[in-house]
């Protein structure tokens, strides 16, 4: 039988409900990137938003071309850029129902659950950013600030 635990009264002016707040902003930020990039990339090319991994020179110093160029000389990659963004953010969005479901029907009622896979959730996210300084590093790509402190291979 499955006991059902109880739930902590909610306050929003208190640690859980910092946590809630910040924990919903994080996936709320999910949502809706999921929701304007696609947007953004499809009514303004693969140049809409600069970069699509890190930082406009970072990315252009990878692909050896701008995305101006790529745009201009191969279509059919800049379109697959866009694709691929659509899946990553199709990725973000499940992302961010999930995330926020688990906030707010778990954390938010106090149960230590919720804590738990809200942070291991974020950390794996974030995880995923590691490797991306080091490849960005194996071919002499700047990554800027963000990765170098997170990235050994900088």
């Amino acid at each position: 039988m499955i006991r059902q635990q109880e739930s902590v009264p909610f306050r929003w002016r208190s640690q859980l409900g910092l946590s809630v707040g910040l924990f919903l902003a994080w996936g709320m930020l999910n949502a809706a990137l999921a929701i304007y990039v696609p947007y953004a990339l499809h009514t303004g090319g693969v140049t809409a938003l600069g970069g699509l991994v890190l930082t406009p020179e970072a990315d252009e110093a990878l692909l050896g071309k701008t995305f101006s160029e790529i745009n201009a000389q191969d279509p059919r990659l800049a379109a697959y850029f866009v694709a691929f963004m659509d899946t990553m953010c199709a990725q973000m969005m499940g992302f961010a129902v999930a995330y926020t479901s688990v906030v707010w029907f778990g954390l938010r009622r106090g149960h230590r659950w919720g804590l738990w896979i809200a942070a291991l959730a974020g950390v794996v996210a974030f995880a995923y950013y590691l490797p991306i300084g080091g490849l960005y590093a194996r071919y002499a790509a700047p990554t800027g600030g963000f990765l170098a402190l997170f990235s050994p291979c900088q």
